[in-house]
């Protein structure tokens, strides 16, 4: 009974919450007339046409690839489930959109076009983009020839920036010769993009972060279809580039790096381990070495990762460095309670690991958004996973 009244509460909260923001963002559009996105264009293969394909000074490029390759099932804790990551299939329906129409505009990490319009994926609402509510800029940029759009709603999260961003690389290259790029929109600078520019031989001095407009304008899109249980997986275009970038030699092996890798989460807002210390003492007794990612660069994790036989950690960014891993290796994935996903298990299986994954304790007040929630290991059951992945 208590945890209806609470489920009853929660979805309270959660629709006034969602009123209250559409109030404030229709008093900002319309009593203050501030600079505020419209809407969001949810761009597909089939509906691209629809929307830019009557311009003369569009161009529309279609990809959709399909990679049929070995899944692996992923393994868990008999009755440790809400609902069971299930093997995926690796493909990607990408549009890109390649304009010298005027009125196109890079800003807020997003490109909008004449009619402020966010050019995006589908299956996101508009409310649902950061850009939501967030006044754009008056003030731009006029950049003589091509600028690509390389950056989504979240810019400043390494994984965000391989898994969602770095696959449109790719798509661009595939359609357009990469020496007509001017400059690239990224929304925000950050060193691992830098050191990504770097791997790729493209100057810091073409990657933009400040509202512009071009005399021609590229943006992708790059939708991942939802399979089974509702996952959405990434594909393996992210992966193969990641890995010709930043993957270390053929049997590089460092010392000083753990074979028993357990990923502290560092610095973190989200998925916090609240009783980290006991999972990095029961860890350390069966030979792992606990390391947080913060402050690395790529090429040091991308060291760290691949040097390793086995790799322990919560689901989070850091985990997008399982890009760089060694084949065959064994991969456990903690989750918080009432939260999964399969992102991490499909990069895991793109290098062929033996991937497990367990599901943390329920912990009283915690967030109302699972993939926020804190995370409470119960060390029994992380005992009997290792067990399970013959690890002790």
């Amino acid at each position: 009974m208590k945890s209806r009244s609470n489920f009853q509460r929660n979805y309270i909260i959660d629709a006034f919450l969602k009123l209250y923001s559409q109030l404030k963002y229709l008093f900002k559009l319309y009593v203050l007339s501030k600079p505020l996105a419209r809407g969001v264009i949810p761009v597909s293969i089939y509906n691209a046409d629809v929307y830019f394909g009557n311009d003369k000074e569009t161009k529309i490029y279609k990809l959709v690839n399909h990679e049929d390759i070995p899944i692996q099932e992923a393994k868990f804790l008999e009755g440790d489930f809400l609902k069971v990551i299930t093997p995926f299939k690796d493909e990607i329906e990408a549009i890109v959109i390649d304009t010298t129409k005027p009125g196109f505009y890079f800003c807020n990490n997003h490109i909008l076009d004449q009619n402020l319009n966010v050019i995006y994926e589908r299956d996101i609402s508009f409310n649902e983009l950061p850009i939501y509510g967030r006044e754009l800029s008056v003030n731009f940029t006029k950049l003589e020839g091509t600028v690509a759009y390389l950056s989504n709603g979240s810019p400043r999260i390494y994984g965000h920036w391989f898994i969602y961003t770095l696959p449109m690389l790719e798509v661009y290259w595939k359609f357009i010769d990469k020496q007509v790029i001017d400059y690239y929109y990224v929304g925000e600078i950050t060193d691992f993009k830098i050191e990504t520019f770097a791997a790729l031989g493209i100057e810091k001095e073409r990657i933009v972060d400040f509202p512009c407009k071009a005399d021609r304008s590229i943006t992708c899109v790059i939708n991942r279809k939802i399979q089974n249980g509702g996952f959405q997986y990434p594909s393996s275009f992210g992966y193969k580039l990641a890995r010709n970038l930043f993957l270390p030699k053929e049997n590089y092996s460092n010392s000083k790096y753990p074979k028993r890798l357990y990923v502290k989460r560092g610095q973190v807002q989200h998925r916090a381990v609240i009783n980290d210390n006991e999972v990095i003492e029961y860890l350390e007794s069966i030979g792992f070495e606990a390391l947080t990612m913060d402050g690395r660069t790529i090429k040091e994790e991308a060291e760290i990762f691949y040097n390793a036989d086995v790799i322990i950690s919560v689901c989070g960014s850091a985990l997008t460095n399982l890009l760089f891993i060694r084949e065959g290796i064994t991969v456990i994935e903690i989750f918080p309670f009432g939260y999964l996903d399969g992102h991490f298990y499909a990069v895991a299986n793109y290098s062929k690991a033996n991937y497990f994954y367990m599901i943390g304790e329920k912990i009283p007040n915690n967030s109302t958004i699972p993939h926020f929630s804190n995370v409470k290991v119960n060390i029994n059951k992380l005992e009997k996973i290792c067990k399970l992945a013959n690890l002790v």
